[in-house]
């Protein structure tokens, strides 16, 4: 009996930890959005040209893609999140393209 509640009393004080491992401090989607508009606006600001509306990818579109300028970051959280994409066409002009992406998994070996 002691040891049951020993091992209960350690499964209780650890299941927090493990949660927080797998999704405490996980980037939300919005501040991906947020932190990728930003540094966008500031290139845009340095080389003087507009700041790009975010289009959702659709399945199928052509893409004219001259130079990447800017990936957001994977947050490593284990599920589908948002990406974005800020490119130069052939033209010079600045596309920002937000797509679906399986992120890596924390943790994964």
């Amino acid at each position: 009996m002691k040891m049951i509640k020993s091992l209960m009393l350690a499964f209780v004080l650890l299941s927090p930890a493990a949660s927080y491992a797998f999704s405490g401090g996980a980037i939300q989607a919005d501040d991906i959005v947020k932190e990728h508009q930003r540094r966008v606006a500031n290139y845009a600001a340095s080389q003087k040209k507009a700041l790009p509306d975010i289009v959702e990818y659709k399945y199928g579109m052509t893409l004219d893609i001259a130079q990447v300028i800017l990936l957001s970051p994977d947050p490593r959280v284990c599920k589908v999140v948002p990406q974005l994409m800020t490119y130069e066409d052939s033209a010079g002009e600045l596309n920002t393209l937000e797509y679906q992406m399986l992120s890596e998994c924390r943790g994964k070996n």
